[in-house]
């Protein structure tokens, strides 16, 4: 699984190869079943992972009712950062919606490999930056299209997610319920 990791640093940042196995050797190695959860709402996250291989759902839970903030895919970072930077609860459970294959490393760690290494600390904000502005994303569309019009934009910019995630997690994403995307998609392919 290491390999993954290692190529995504070689492809993706200036690091020296030295530099680059140092890093990659900081982490270890996870499994996780379908289902299981890899950080709960309410626990103080620890770790900064990479998924390697299958694919997790980020979301919150309040009365009863779940809300996907996001699907985290293969060659990706993830963390409940809140929860890692300022040592609080998460307030997101991130739980394996397959079976999946991740490494980690923890806070301390992850904090001396920033400080030490400029152009990880480089790939990090990247890598920050990226999920902000997806979240910026996510946040207008809630505020200026329609249910349909999400459907339609999630459908042209990543029409496989239909094929991967569950159709119950990917409603809760739009913020509507099954029955409204089916009828959506039908509608879709007719």
């Amino acid at each position: 699984m290491k390999e993954k990791l290692l190529k995504y640093l070689a492809d993706f940042s200036t690091l020296t190869v030295n530099d680059i196995l140092i890093i990659v050797d900081s982490f270890q190695e996870k499994e996780l079943s379908k289902n299981d959860f890899l950080i709960k709402q309410g626990d103080i996250s620890k770790d900064f992972f990479f998924v390697c291989e299958g694919i997790l759902r980020i979301y919150h839970e309040a009365d009863e009712e779940e809300i996907t903030l996001q699907f985290v895919f293969p060659i990706s970072f993830a963390a409940s950062l809140s929860s890692l930077a300022f040592n609080m609860p998460s307030q997101w459970n991130m739980q394996a919606i397959t079976n999946c294959k991740l490494l980690y490393t923890d806070r301390d760690v992850h904090h001396e490999i920033m400080s030490k290494y400029a152009n990880a600390l480089n790939i990090y904000e990247s890598q920050f930056l990226k999920a902000f502005s997806n979240l910026e994303n996510r946040l207008l569309s809630f505020l200026h299209l329609n249910a349909e019009q999400r459907f339609q934009k999630l459908f042209s910019e990543q029409p496989q997610i239909f094929n991967l995630v569950p159709l119950k997690y990917i409603a809760s994403s739009l913020g509507i319920t099954a029955e409204t995307l089916s009828r959506l998609r039908k509608k879709q392919f007719m």
